[in-house]
């Protein structure tokens, strides 16, 4: 992949190069020959599943097209072209990091909000106030929804700019409650008596054992969480629990990472209570089932009672699993936020939106900066980001996405849109790695049965106060 890229990246050293002059003044553009087009070829990099989210590069392409036409309309003889690469392998971010201390980054990369710190601070990609401020009334930028620009700052900037958002439900399987016992009344209200906070966490794992005795599911087939971990991340799905029982990850003031000792406590006693206690999450579940075994096994909606996962992974279910047959899942599937840990708190979900950013000179060896943010900004559009949403299931970005007819005749984008002001974010901090990383190998400990729920607290104290020097612990 990194051959290729370089490949790519090398077609742009002989093309029009456009700068950004020291304090922030932008450079004027090349001039060639009366009449001769000058080609400015942009890359950029994303990661995803070729199925449902090639869209992260395509919405480049067609944005392309649109700026091709404005600067037309300038006067300008530059053109732009846009070479992409879509990641399948899951590695992307770590490739991108390589290419960008090698100066061979594309010009664009979309990867998760959570690397920005990480990026920012390293000189990877640059703060885009300026390119906003230029570009914001002219372009759709203004209709972002408010609260999606939070995850895009950093130390007083910003960073990137949202190309995706999502929620992370709690999935559960329709006949297999009616097996035990539910009217379809009953089935029906259940995410409104989560959302209202009188169903929670363990009112789930009550209800999962209570089927499992009846014989309804098989033992371990109660509840099934995220299945397996990265070389250095679990995933940001298992802080929704974390912040169900009211922890908190982050101070927003300070930027400084933080865990709460009871909160943490109530985490780990849960998920051993599902593991040991209630017995209905098998131990090979954390750390040890493959994502295609999980994928086949959960979207049937009729082998795990309940379940958590990505609303982006409705979309893979129905094209990947079920032939591309989404009345399946609308027949045997139903989806809530994430139910309050106990009673008074309230319930929850993850939405970890997904940013282009611009690379710096310093990573991708060029000063294509202002081109490629003027085709991130075209990109940012109603029509192009539902679009997207509907074939990947993601959430909107834009208010006015929420009136599109594309989006708003989607169903499922229709039901689940609610979650976003429910949810909270993963922290930019460039110890968010090492916090999460060390918090994942406690978990799979515990989950292994090597640590019970006491040792788990203390050792995750212990093990993110050496990793996270500035750690707050309340």
């Amino acid at each position: 992949m990194r051959s290729i890229a370089i490949v790519l990246l090398g077609l742009a050293v002989a093309v029009l190069l456009v700068a950004c002059r020291g304090g922030g003044e932008p450079a004027p553009q090349m001039q060639s020959a009366p009449g001769q087009v000058q080609i400015v070829t942009i890359t950029a990099w994303a990661g995803g599943n070729p199925q449902t989210e090639r869209g992260r590069i395509g919405m480049l392409e067609k944005a392309a097209e649109r700026l091709n036409a404005q600067l037309e309309r300038e006067g300008s003889n530059v053109r732009v072209r846009v070479e992409g690469i879509l990641d399948t392998s899951g590695d992307m971010a770590r490739k991108f990091v390589l290419a960008a201390q090698a100066g061979q980054a594309p010009d664009i990369v979309n990867s998760s909000h959570a690397d920005i710190a990480a990026w920012a601070q390293a000189g990877f990609i640059v703060p885009l106030d300026q390119y906003i401020a230029k570009y914001r009334d002219s372009t759709d930028l203004k209709d972002i929804i408010p609260n999606l620009w939070e995850p895009m700052r950093f130390r007083g900037a910003t960073w990137a700019v949202p190309q995706d958002t999502e929620a992370r439900p709690l999935y559960f399987s329709k006949p297999l409650l009616r097996r035990l016992g539910w009217s379809e009344s009953d089935i029906g209200a259940l995410p409104d008596r989560i959302r209202n906070g009188q169903f929670t966490l363990y009112d789930m794992l009550r209800v999962a054992k209570e089927a499992q005795d009846r014989g309804v599911v098989r033992p371990g087939y109660g509840y099934w969480t995220r299945p397996v971990f990265g070389d250095n991340y679990w995933g940001g799905d298992f802080y929704q629990f974390y912040v169900a029982f009211g922890g908190s990850l982050w101070d927003p003031q300070s930027g400084r990472l933080t865990v709460d000792r009871e909160a943490l406590r109530k985490f780990f006693q849960f998920h051993h209570d599902a593991i040991f206690g209630y017995g209905v999450t098998a131990r090979t579940v954390i750390g040890g089932t493959e994502w295609k075994q999980w994928h086949e096994t959960v979207s049937r909606g009729d082998q795990v009672l309940f379940w958590n996962g990505g609303v982006w992974q409705w979309a893979e279910w129905a094209q990947g699993y079920l032939g591309g047959d989404e009345g399946r899942l609308w027949d045997n599937v139903g989806f809530a936020l994430i139910p309050a840990g106990e009673p008074g708190r309230r319930p929850t979900t993850l939405s970890h939106p997904l940013a282009y950013m611009v690379t710096s000179e310093k990573a991708s060896g060029r000063r294509n900066q202002e081109l490629a943010f003027r085709l991130i900004a075209l990109a940012t559009s109603p029509d192009l980001n539902s679009e997207y949403a509907v074939q990947s299931k993601h959430l909107a970005i834009l208010r006015t996405q929420l009136n599109d007819p594309t989006y708003t005749r989607d169903r499922f984008l229709a039901a689940t849109s609610y979650m976003v002001e429910h949810a909270f974010f993963l922290p930019n901090n460039p110890d968010y790695g090492r916090f999460d990383a060390t918090l994942g190998r406690v978990l799979l400990a515990l989950a292994a049965g090597q640590l019970n729920v006491d040792q788990a607290v203390e050792r995750a104290i212990a093990d993110l106060q050496s990793a996270v020097p500035e750690l707050v612990v309340r």
